[in-house]
């Protein structure tokens, strides 16, 4: 499968960038495989920064012992040793305890998409011009969004609700509460594209991501991405958050 593949980031109105992105090929044992890692930090430069660089580094070398294990599981495995990276720094490092990261990481191999992740960063999935989200959410949004579509509170509620953007589930001194991990097999075709996305990219809606992907298609990786982050900046938000992206676009039979 012929592969491009590219990731960017903005710092938005925070005083510190604290997501973080790896993007691994000729590396993975897979003569066609590649492994991408979004994490996105939480706990100011002195945590946020430092818990998403400890986390991906640790995910990415942990995978790369693992040659011949089935890919969920050296997913969770790797996951388990970004896990006890953070741990370790909070204990070993004098990290700031509070410290902690999302943590969102696919492998392609051929056609099919092996993913896990914990926190509420993204990874979607896109085709002929529709945009579906693989990974669970594991904020509280996802939980507003489920009450508003069975009744229980309006959408305007969900939308606004001081609690929505918090984590029930990441990478921290605690334990993994939460966590999916995931494998579509034969998923991938030529055209399609995955996303992963730091939660940055909510200041879109997901109509707008969808309009923009498919107005930009067949350009290349780096463009689309160009134009998304844009696009964000260009909305304008007080207090925009950090936002990253990796895109890989499905291009053919050989590497990119």
């Amino acid at each position: 499968m012929k592969l491009d593949i590219h990731g960017e980031a903005i710092q938005g109105a925070r005083h510190y960038q604290e997501d973080c992105f790896e993007i691994c090929v000729e590396e993975v044992s897979d003569p066609e495989g590649c492994l991408v890692v979004l994490c996105d930090g939480m706990g100011g430069h002195k945590g946020g920064a430092v818990a998403s660089s400890v986390a991906a580094t640790a995910f990415i070398n942990h995978f790369l012992t693992l040659s011949g294990l089935p890919p969920t599981e050296a997913l969770q495995l790797s996951l388990d040793a970004a896990h006890q990276a953070i741990r370790n720094e909070i204990a070993e490092q004098g990290a700031p305890p509070e410290m902690g990261t999302t943590l969102v990481a696919v492998y392609v191999v051929g056609n099919d998409v092996h993913w896990v992740s914990a926190g509420d960063s993204h990874l979607y999935y896109y085709r002929k011009g529709r945009l579906e989200k693989l990974n669970q959410d594991h904020s509280m949004a996802a939980v507003l969004d489920e009450l508003a579509e069975i009744g229980r509170i309006s959408p305007e509620e969900a939308r606004k609700d001081p609690q929505r953007n918090a984590l029930r589930s990441c990478l921290s001194a605690d334990d993994i509460s939460l966590m999916d991990l995931q494998s579509r097999e034969g998923l991938l075709r030529p055209s399609d594209k995955l996303f992963l996305a730091s939660d940055g990219l909510d200041t879109l809606e997901g109509h707008e991501i969808e309009k923009l992907v498919t107005k930009y298609k067949r350009k290349t990786s780096s463009l689309l991405v160009s134009k998304l982050l844009k696009t964000v900046e260009q909305v304008n938000k007080p207090n925009q958050d950090n936002t990253t992206i990796v895109i890989i676009s499905a291009k053919g039979n050989s590497w990119f």
